[in-house]
C-alpha cells in the first residue's frame, strides 16, 4: 500500500494558501510613469496594484476596471470626477491621474497605508475622547471642503475612512457621492444612512452627511453604530424587498429612543453628548443643517475646554488664599486658645492648692470642736461618778475580770458578756451614754454642733463597759462586753494590733486622739474615732476607762459638697501601705448614704505614686476613681486637683515638751476642680471666634461665587439647540451594509 506523503496543512494555513494562489502575479497593463509593484486587491470592478511614481518615487495605488460589463460606468465617472475636484484636499484621497481610453480603464490615486478606520475599530473597538474628537474634526474639515465643492458624499462610514502613515484620515469611495443639485436619490450604509435618505425617492441633503459623520463620532466613542440591535436587524433581513428593507429600517430609527451609550462613556462632556445627539436626530429639522455648525460647536467646545484652566484657576486661587487665611486664622485661635488655657490652667491650680490648705485648716478646726466635745463629756462629774459607781459594782467587776483574763476560754468570756449585758449597773450607763448621743445627732443641716455616730466607753483594759448607737442595734451586734483593746482608739496607734497580743501587755492612750478610719460593718461607710483617756484619780499613770466617740467622715460640714458640683473636696487615707489613697469620703458616698444604699464591699483608691506627685504640687490631669462606678458618671473628665495633710493641734495641757504643737494625722484633703469648667471660657471664647469666622468665610465664599457666576455668564456661549431627549439602545457591534440604487 502507498503511503501518502503530502504535508498536513490546518484550515488556516489552507485559507492562506486559497489566497496566495489566487493573487494575481502580473499586473493587467502597464500604465505609463508608474512602475506596479504588488497587487494589493481585488473586487468586482477589478484590481488594485501598489505602484511607484518613476519621477517623484511616490507611493500610489492604481485602480483597474477589468469588469467592463458589470461596471456602472455612470457611478464610476462620478466618483472619478468628484475625486478629481476634491483632490487638493488634505482630507480626502487625491487623484492623480484617470486613463479611461486605457484598456483596461483606470485611474491613479495616492497611497493611504493605514487601512480603514473601521480596520482600526474592529481591532481596538473604539477610541478615547480625544482621539476621537481628534479624528472627527479632522473628517468634518474634510466632509466640509467637499460641501464647499458642491459634493455630497452620500455614503460616510468607517469603511470609507482610510487612515494615513502620520494617521491623518482620508475620505474615500465617493461612489454614491452626488452634487448639491443633484435630484436623483443615494442609498448609503445601514446605521450611517440618516433616516429620511433611506428613500428611492429622497432628494439628497447636505443632512445626511451631518447624520453620517455623527453616527461615526458615536462609533468611535463607543465601539458600535447607533440604533444597530439584533431586533432591528431582523427587521431588515425579514423584509422582502428594497423598498421593504428601507422602510423597515427607517421606521426603526423613528419609533427608537435616542441612543444614549455615548454619554455614559468616561470623558464625554454635557456639550460633546448634545453634538452626537444633535447630529443623530431622527428628524432633520432637528439636526444640524450643515457641517460648518457641527465645527462651530467643536470650537465653542474647544473655548470652553480651553477656558476650564483660567476658571479654574479663578475659583482655586481665591479658594487657595482663602484655605491659607482660614489656616493661619485657625492656628492664631489654637495658639491663643492654648495660651490662654495654660493660663487659666496655672492660676486654677494656685487657687486650687490654696483652697487645699483651707480646707485642711477648717478641718483641723472642726476636728478640734469633736475634740473638744469629747473632752467636755468626759469632764462631767455626773459622768465620771455614774463610771466609778458601774465600775465598782460587784457583777460588772468580777465579769470584767473574766473577760480580760488571759486564763479564761472564749466560753466562759461569752458567758460573761451575756451575763454583762443585763446587769443593771452597766444598763444605767447605757441610758447615759444614750441621752448625751441625742444632743449630737440629728441637729439638722445648718447646725454647727458635732455629730456622733456612737459613744462608748471602756475600762483600762478595753472592754466596752457602756456604748449608745444612733440607730437601735440587735443583742448580737451589741459591742458591749467585747474586748477592743487592739484597737487604735484604746491604745492611740497608727494601727490596730493583732488580737493574738495580750491585753495586759496593752498600754491605753495617754491623750485625746483621732484613730485611723476604718469601715462601718453595718453600712460600709468610712468612720473615725476620737478617744480620750479618763483619770478617776489625777495621780495615776494609767487611765481607769478611756471615752470614744465615732464620727462619719460625711458629717464633717466641710467634705458636704453637692453632687455632680465643679468643686468638691475629698478625705483620702494617707497611712502607707494597701489601704494608701482610699477614698475615705465623696459626695457620691454622701448621696448613696442619703438613699439607703450601702457601699459594703466598694473600694475606689487613688494611686500612691500619684498622691506623692499632687503632694509635690505637679500639674495633673486627674481622673475621679469614682467615676468608674455605676452612678458616678457625674464625676467623669479631667480635673485640676490639690493635696493637703490634715494636721491637728495640741492643746497646751497634753503636750509632750519635745513636740511642736503639731502632729499630722492620717487624713489627706484632696480638692478638686472640675478641668472643663475651668476651661469653659477659652471654648466660648474658640466657639464665638470659629462661628464669627465661619459667617466671614461663607460670606466671602457667596462673593466669590456670584463673581465667578457672573464671569462664566458673561464669556460662556450656549448652545443654541437643546439637548434632544435620550435613552440607551445598545446592540452588538457589527459589519454595516451598503445599499445602493
Amino acid at each position: 500500500m502507498s503511503e501518502d506523503r503530502t504535508e498536513y496543512q490546518t484550515l488556516g494555513h489552507q485559507s492562506a494558501s486559497k489566497k496566495l494562489s489566487m493573487q494575481a502575479t502580473t499586473p493587467p497593463a502597464d500604465v505609463p510613469g508608474y512602475r506596479l509593484k504588488r497587487f494589493l486587491g481585488a473586487g468586482a470592478f477589478g484590481q488594485v496594484w501598489v505602484g511607484q511614481d518613476l519621477n517623484t518615487g511616490r507611493g500610489v495605488a492604481v485602480k483597474f476596471y477589468l469588469h467592463r460589463g458589470g461596471v456602472n460606468w455612470s457611478l464610476l465617472s462620478r466618483e472619478v470626477k468628484n475625486l478629481v475636484q476634491l483632490s487638493a484636499d488634505r482630507y480626502v484621497v487625491q487623484v492623480l491621474e484617470v486613463g479611461w481610453d486605457a484598456d483596461p480603464p483606470y485611474y491613479v490615486m495616492e497611497l493611504v497605508s493605514g487601512g480603514s478606520l473601521e480596520e482600526r475599530l474592529e481591532r481596538v473597538g473604539h477610541l478615547s475622547v480625544p482621539e476621537s474628537v481628534e479624528m472627527f474634526s479632522k473628517i468634518l474639515v474634510g466632509l466640509n471642503h467637499c460641501h464647499g465643492k458642491g459634493v455630497l458624499h452620500c455614503d460616510l462610514k468607517p469603511a470609507n475612512i482610510l487612515l494615513g502613515d502620520d494617521d491623518e484620515p482620508r475620505l474615500a469611495d465617493f461612489g454614491q457621492s452626488r452634487m448639491s443639485h443633484d435630484q436623483t436619490p443615494a442609498l448609503g450604509t445601514l446605521f450611517y444612512m440618516a433616516p429620511e435618505q433611506a428613500d428611492l425617492q429622497s432628494t439628497p441633503d447636505a443632512c445626511w452627511d451631518v447624520y453620517a459623520v455623527g453616527a461615526i463620532l458615536y462609533r468611535l466613542l463607543t465601539g458600535e453604530p447607533p440604533y444597530r440591535s439584533d431586533d432591528v436587524i431582523d427587521q431588515i433581513d425579514t423584509a422582502g424587498s428594497l423598498p421593504e428593507r428601507l422602510t423597515h429600517y427607517r421606521e426603526a430609527i423613528q419609533s427608537s429612543l435616542p441612543p444614549t451609550k455615548h454619554s455614559k462613556v468616561s470623558g464625554v462632556d454635557r456639550q460633546l453628548s448634545r453634538i452626537v445627539n444633535r447630529c443623530l436626530a431622527a428628524e432633520p429639522s432637528n439636526r444640524y443643517e450643515n457641517v460648518q455648525q457641527i465645527l462651530q460647536d467643536l470650537d465653542r467646545r474647544e473655548q470652553s475646554h480651553s477656558r476650564r484652566p483660567l476658571m479654574l484657576l479663578g475659583i482655586v486661587g481665591p479658594l487657595l488664599i482663602l484655605l491659607a487665611t482660614c489656616i493661619f486664622a485657625a492656628r492664631s485661635i489654637d495658639h491663643a486658645s492654648s495660651s490662654t488655657q495654660a493660663a487659666l490652667r496655672t492660676e486654677a491650680s494656685g487657687t486650687n492648692k490654696l483652697a487645699a490648705k483651707f480646707a485642711a485648716r477648717t478641718l483641723e478646726s472642726e476636728i478640734e470642736r469633736y475634740f473638744d466635745a469629747a473632752r467636755r463629756e468626759t469632764q462631767s462629774k455626773v459622768f465620771q461618778q455614774l463610771l466609778v459607781n458601774t465600775f465598782e459594782d460587784k457583777s460588772v467587776k468580777a465579769e470584767r475580770l473574766t473577760i480580760a483574763s488571759r486564763s479564761a476560754d472564749e466560753q466562759d468570756k461569752v458567758s460573761a458578756r451575756e451575763r454583762m449585758l443585763d446587769i443593771e449597773a452597766r444598763l444605767k450607763l447605757d441610758q447615759w451614754l444614750s441621752d448625751r448621743l441625742g444632743r449630737y445627732s440629728d441637729n439638722g443641716e445648718s447646725s454647727r454642733r458635732p455629730r456622733f455616730a456612737t459613744v462608748f466607753v471602756t475600762d483600762t483594759f478595753g472592754t466596752m463597759i457602756g456604748i449608745a448607737y444612733d440607730k437601735p442595734v440587735t443583742r448580737e451586734k451589741n459591742s458591749a462586753g467585747r474586748n477592743f483593746a487592739f484597737r487604735t482608739y484604746f491604745h492611740g496607734g497608727q494601727n490596730d494590733l493583732d488580737k493574738s497580743i495580750p491585753i495586759e501587755a496593752i498600754v491605753p492612750l495617754q491623750r485625746t486622739h483621732l484613730s485611723s478610719a476604718f469601715p462601718s460593718t453595718a453600712t460600709g461607710l468610712w468612720k473615725v474615732a476620737i478617744s480620750t483617756p479618763i483619770f478617776f484619780d489625777e495621780n495615776k499613770d494609767r487611765p481607769d476607762a478611756i471615752f470614744v466617740a465615732t464620727i462619719n467622715l460625711g458629717d464633717f460640714q466641710l467634705l458636704q459638697s453637692e453632687q455632680g458640683s465643679n468643686l468638691i473636696a475629698v478625705l483620702v487615707e494617707a497611712r502607707e501601705g494597701d489601704l494608701r489613697g482610699t477614698v475615705l469620703q465623696h459626695p457620691l458616698m454622701d448621696m448613696r448614704r442619703d438613699s439607703g444604699k450601702t457601699l459594703a464591699d466598694e473600694k475606689y483608691q487613688v494611686d500612691s505614686n500619684l498622691i506623692q506627685d499632687i503632694l509635690e504640687g505637679g500639674d495633673i490631669d486627674y481622673h475621679d476613681p469614682v467615676a468608674d462606678a455605676p452612678d458616678g458618671q457625674d464625676y467623669a473628665g479631667d480635673w485640676i486637683v490639690a493635696m493637703q495633710p490634715v494636721q491637728l493641734p495640741i492643746s497646751a495641757s497634753e503636750q509632750d515638751t519635745d513636740e511642736d504643737g503639731e502632729i499630722e494625722t492620717d487624713l489627706l484633703v484632696l480638692v478638686q476642680y472640675r478641668l472643663s469648667k475651668v476651661m469653659e471660657p477659652v471654648g466660648e471664647m474658640k466657639a464665638m471666634l470659629l462661628s464669627e469666622g465661619a459667617v466671614a468665610i461663607t460670606s466671602i465664599l457667596m462673593v466669590m461665587l456670584a463673581l465667578w457666576l457672573f464671569v462664566k455668564r458673561s464669556t460662556d456661549t450656549k448652545s443654541d439647540t437643546p439637548s434632544i431627549p435620550q435613552e440607551e439602545t445598545s446592540g452588538p457591534t457589527g459589519h454595516t451594509e451598503t445599499i445602493e440604487t
